[in-house]
């Protein structure tokens, strides 16, 4: 009886202490750098950029040589310029031209630099970022986005008030791709930029004219009625002032100059101002018929 006992006690004691492997056929989820990929594209595609950017990040600190490193940096870059944050887009942008001047993704990145750069009101640095772009060889000389980044770089030149560089830009393009479908596009761009020129009012020559006759400036500048209203009204203090001295009546001569000389300084200043309105209004009309033209984003 003893030695049964004992013998339970033991069998017992084996199987507390043999190990049991269970067998569970559970699911799990294995983080990889294409999973974070589309994890990312997927909040980029419900408009959520900010979790999309941490989902990009995430890939790139813990698959840091992974093949898919480029694609999240510059999809990181994307979804900043998606989300309207232009500055940290265009710093991305930069980064990545530095980190990986060889990826697929490199003209494009150089390109969409170049679209946040205008966005934050630095057309030159723009530019350089466009010329970039237009400068990857390993680009297809068919591909869009050398197209998009020449016409990139005439507006970005247009935009610092350089029309020889805006047109320069047009006419490299042309020579470069005659067989492009822009072409056309780039001409009729250059034909609009010589109708500029010629409707191109001087503010110095308005502010002259207008010294000599008043209101004259504002006419030449196509403010009518601004033009005629200086006219009258300068004319009454010079006609009042002439009487004045004409009969000797020096104390009115002089109040009526001195009333009069401000609306006739005042005059030759609107002259000069009104001529720089007229050319800004025709620059602006002129940049947007230029964006529709060369399909230029903004």
């Amino acid at each position: 009886m003893r030695s049964r006992t004992c013998h339970l006690l033991f069998f017992l004691w084996l199987l507390l202490n043999i190990p049991v492997s269970l067998h569970a056929a559970q699911p799990g989820l294995v983080l990889t750098d294409d999973l974070l990929l589309k994890l990312g594209d997927a909040f980029v595609a419900e408009g959520d950029y900010y979790r999309a950017i941490t989902e990009y990040k995430k890939l790139l600190i813990l698959f840091a040589d992974s093949p898919q490193a480029d694609s999240a940096l510059f999809h990181i870059g994307m979804a900043y310029y998606q989300g309207e944050e232009y500055e940290p887009a265009a710093r991305t942008f930069a980064m990545f031209r530095t980190r990986y001047p060889q990826s697929r993704h490199l003209a494009m990145a150089a390109y969409q630099q170049g679209l946040c750069l205008v966005k934050l009101r630095q057309p030159e640095k723009a530019s350089e970022a466009f010329a970039a772009a237009a400068a990857v060889k390993a680009v297809s000389p068919g591909d869009d986005k050398l197209r998009a980044a020449s016409f990139g770089m005439a507006i970005a030149a247009f935009d610092q008030h350089d029309l020889v560089a805006t047109r320069s830009a047009l006419e490299q393009f042309i020579q470069q791709r005659p067989d492009d479908r822009g072409v056309a596009q780039a001409k009729e761009a250059i034909v609009l930029l010589d109708g500029y020129q010629q409707h191109d009012k001087s503010p110095l020559l308005a502010g002259a004219m207008s010294a000599l006759v008043p209101g004259s400036g504002h006419i030449y500048a196509g403010r009518y009625g601004d033009g005629i209203t200086s006219l009258l009204l300068n004319g009454l203090f010079i006609a009042g002032t002439v009487v004045a001295v004409q009969q000797e009546n020096y104390a009115v001569a002089g109040v009526t100059g001195l009333i009069g000389l401000p609306f006739y300084i005042g005059n030759i200043y609107g002259g000069a101002n009104a001529a720089t309105k007229w050319n800004l209004g025709i620059r602006n009309d002129l940049r947007g018929k230029l964006t529709l033209m060369l399909e230029y984003p903004f």
